[in-house]
């Protein structure tokens, strides 16, 4: 008997790292772009690229635009996919379309950063090991205009070793060229750094992300930066070999700082501490449901300083954060259907609109993802 609750607990763990979406981790209230710190998904290879020897031999598509002037979000999810394979001991995979801090919003009259490629390569020598390599150019040139480029070049490093896992994700350059002048441009870093520990089933975790750009505008440089320092704890609890449920609370440290051209540096911090409880349940063999709550609970705290209206500046406990998300996965073998529900609203536009509660059977899914694993 007990050898068969092993297996079963063994098949549902497993069959939790059989999905590969943003509307998934969204669903669980975690972080939809570089993964998430303990919920095992294989979106977490853009935070730790030694997650390649642990997701790998599928083919993953994200639905959405084209589109480059902003960045991707639910209302505004962006194209893009790749395909991972393991060979003999080594592990590889090819991933278009990425705009991790592609910071589009901010690159007004530049070129735009878009067509990004990711190689990754990854292998197990006693260490887990994994890389990722990130490249972005383009140029427009309009006769009778100056030349607009932008190129972009990060660099991913991970280790996973027992319980312990590390990573670093750098920015090496990130540079337009030719704004709304010739002489105009663009520069952007990034940095992100964290490790964890798995503690009898309680990950232990640790993460510093920073980044900003300096922009110069007619020979006149004003700049922005970003940085975010997050310490938690989160854990997944087999309640059947059908259903899990995630918990995690964090401590959140954030600050904003923004050196204009003319004006008065400001600086916004905040401090937070979320709480989310999430569940994901095989509801048949073909769907699988998934939910979460989210809300800062007992710090949330917020402060702006530095304003050039002096009014503007503030010290208060910042608005209502309780968030409640839901997603589905169709299954039909191999082949899997992520996505987002609940967020429709009474329209019926493509993308994500708000979420009120609605559940809307002629629109089921939003955030779409298509993953293939073989």
């Amino acid at each position: 008997m007990k050898k068969q609750v092993l297996i079963a607990t063994g098949l549902a763990v497993l069959s939790t790292s059989a999905f590969a979406s943003k509307a998934r981790l969204e669903a669980l209230g975690q972080n939809d772009d570089r993964g998430s710190f303990y919920v095992e998904d294989s979106r977490n290879i853009f935070r730790n690229a030694a997650k390649v020897n642990t997701h790998k031999n599928y083919i993953t598509t994200e639905w959405g635009t084209a589109s480059n002037s902003t960045d991707d979000s639910a209302a505004a999810p962006h194209a893009e996919g790749g395909f991972f394979r393991e060979m003999g001991s080594f592990n590889y995979g090819v991933y278009m379309g990425s705009q991790i801090d592609a910071q589009n919003s901010s690159r007004t009259n530049y070129q735009a950063h878009d067509n990004g490629l990711d190689l990754f390569f990854g292998g197990d020598m006693g260490v887990q090991w994994g890389a990722r390599v990130h490249y972005a150019s383009g140029n427009t040139e309009n006769t009778g205009t100056f030349k607009k480029e932008h190129s972009n070049f990060g660099l991913g490093l991970g280790m996973m070793m027992g319980d312990i896992e590390g990573y670093a994700n750098i920015i090496l350059s990130d540079e337009s060229k030719g704004g709304a002048a010739a002489a105009d441009k663009f520069e952007a870093n990034g940095l992100n750094l964290g490790a964890s520990y798995n503690l009898n089933g309680t990950t232990i975790f640790a993460d510093y992300d920073k980044d900003g750009f300096d922009n110069t505008v007619s020979g006149v440089k004003s700049e922005e930066s970003f940085t975010a320092i997050t310490v938690g704890v989160g854990r997944i609890h087999e309640v059947s070999s059908t259903a899990r449920l995630n918990m995690d609370l964090k401590f959140v440290s954030t600050k904003e700082e923004t050196k204009p051209a003319t004006a008065t540096e400001s600086e916004t911090t905040s401090t937070t501490l979320p709480l989310t409880l999430g569940f994901e349940a095989d509801a048949t063999s073909w769907l699988t449901l998934r939910g979460s709550v989210t809300q800062n609970v007992i710090i949330n705290n917020e402060e702006k300083k530095g304003a050039t209206t002096t009014t503007n500046n503030y010290k208060r406990t910042g608005a209502n954060s309780t968030d409640v998300s839901a997603g589905a996965t169709l299954n039909f073998g191999k082949l899997k259907v992520d996505g987002s529900i609940g967020t429709t609203s009474h329209a019926r536009n493509a993308a994500t609109q708000t979420e009120n509660g609605t559940l809307a059977l002629d629109n089921v899914l939003t955030r779409v993802g298509v993953t293939y694993w073989f």
